[in-house]
């Protein structure tokens, strides 16, 4: 945890940092000077007063329940979260975050509330892919959102009610739950919209130069589309009435967790199957991550291929290779770059495939090659050629936190590479009928030459020929 936030002091005060601020805009700039102090000194006129009236254990104890609940949320939705981050790219992105700040807004005091804030947005930083100035710029306008809601409480019957730990049902507790919601849409639409806007090139654009229509494509940058505006406003209705019913029992807060959970997983789930669907439109044999032959259709092209390889008596050969430490990738750069280093490692495999070979994404991060008229020793030719080139390459990224833009794997000005950086594959190399008279036979000996492999140092090429005694550690990734 040490380690993290001197990481995030280290990226927020790089002068590469302050420097990326002007990439945003003279205009956004400017909002930003001014709105982010104003909501700064809002919350420390806030906080003094809490502080002057006291912060009693009933706070502390519902800090704990919605502390708990926002850490085991964010943890939780960790990957559904990131990858929907990466889908959305520059349009509006909706996080269902908002479950915890508009709770805490309701049932805490301004300086815990703020203190919330800080919390769940400092885990949310590893995986924004947002340059730092955005993420500051959203944050603060988080943080205008709850004091609105707070603001709202304070004004009307819900905060006797909050105070009392009594439900009073009625017309004036319902308006004043939508007054909260309002006040939260309002705030963040405005400061998050406006930044937005004005970092619209189109305002450097002669009138006369403007595409029609350009009025339309920039609300919806701004504010989202009817989609978007309808999942957040749903989200705060869901927020506002599990605040309802935690107002007489506060354990009741730690429904934010299922239930943020559910709305964000499911929400990655119905894009990516969008996605497939749309996919589906174009081809229903490639993966849409590497650009290889799904699973089926490979093994259906390999039965033609070996149907015409026994009746020619030619070889044919398998090369099974494996990402070595893929997992390292996903949890130091995300899934995101975990994407990004199989389509490049897909990439690179369609470029050094012949026209008749094929090449798979068998599942994870394993690829298959079947390399038709392939004897053993040009298939072994083949597996080192392209375990030399997968350990050369460099994969151009986006790092999670910081939003910065990276090449993984290129030399530093003393020309050294970085050792967690470099990607490597191990691999097995199989031929029929050298190897077996079949696909699962042959497959078989390859996989298991694949984990001699892995065993004997990984970045390495292994044929079915290897002596295989030695146990390798099949756990081994």
């Amino acid at each position: 945890m040490i380690r993290q936030v001197l990481y995030a002091v280290r990226v927020i005060t790089h002068p590469r940092s302050r420097w990326r601020l002007w990439e945003w805009g003279r205009r956004p700039v400017m909002w930003a000077l001014i709105a982010e102090p104003l909501v700064l000194a809002w919350a420390v006129i806030e906080s003094v007063d809490a502080f002057g009236i006291g912060i009693d254990w009933t706070a502390w104890v519902r800090f704990g329940l919605v502390g708990t609940a926002a850490v085991a949320y964010v943890v939780s939705t960790n990957v559904a979260e990131e990858r929907r981050r990466g889908r959305d790219g520059d349009k509006t992105h909706i996080d269902h975050t908002s479950l915890v700040f508009f709770a805490g807004a309701l049932v805490l005091p301004v300086p815990l509330a703020i203190l919330l804030i800080v919390l769940v947005r400092f885990h949310r930083w590893w995986i924004a892919r947002k340059p730092v100035y955005t993420f500051v710029h959203t944050s603060f306008a988080i943080c205008c959102s709850v004091l609105g809601v707070h603001a709202v409480a304070r004004l009307t019957p819900l905060g006797n009610s909050i105070g009392s730990h009594r439900v009073a049902l009625g017309a004036p507790l319902a308006l004043s739950l939508l007054g909260g919601v309002a006040a939260y849409y309002t705030a963040q639409t405005v400061m998050v919209g406006a930044a937005r806007g004005l970092a619209s090139p189109v305002w450097d654009q002669v009138p006369a130069d403007r595409e029609d229509g350009w009025q339309r494509r920039l609300r919806i940058h701004m504010v989202g589309d009817r989609s978007d505006n309808t999942e957040i406003v749903v989200t705060l209705l869901v927020a506002a009435m599990i605040t309802w019913a935690a107002i007489a029992w506060s354990p009741l807060l730690l429904l934010i967790t299922p239930i943020g959970a559910y709305l964000t997983v499911r929400g990655q789930q119905l894009e990516q199957q969008q996605q497939e669907i749309e996919a589906l439109t174009h081809t229903a044999e490639i993966d849409s991550r590497t650009g290889l032959l799904m699973v089926d259709a490979f093994q259906r092209e390999t039965t033609k291929v070996l149907a015409r390889a026994a009746h020619d008596g030619s070889p044919m050969s398998l090369v099974l290779l494996d990402l070595d430490h893929f997992k390292r990738v996903n949890d130091t750069f995300g899934h995101l770059v975990g994407d990004d280093v199989l389509a490049a490692v897909g990439a690179l495999l369609r470029e050094e495939s012949r026209p008749g070979d094929l090449v798979c994404r068998w599942g994870g991060e394993e690829m298959v090659m079947a390399l038709p008229n392939t004897d053993h020793e040009a298939a072994m030719g083949v597996a080192e050629r392209i375990r030399a080139a997968v350990e050369a390459l460099t994969i151009p990224i986006t790092k999670a936190a910081g939003g910065d833009l990276w090449v993984m794997g290129l030399p530093d000005e003393d020309g050294v590479r970085r050792p967690d950086e470099i990607r490597t594959v191990s691999i097995g190399v199989a031929t029929i009928p050298q190897h077996g008279s079949d696909f699962d036979e042959a497959f078989k000996l390859a996989d298991r030459a694949l984990y001699v492999a892995k065993a004997g140092g990984r970045n390495r090429v292994c044929t079915a020929e290897t002596d295989q005694s030695p146990k390798a550690d099949q756990s081994i990734t």
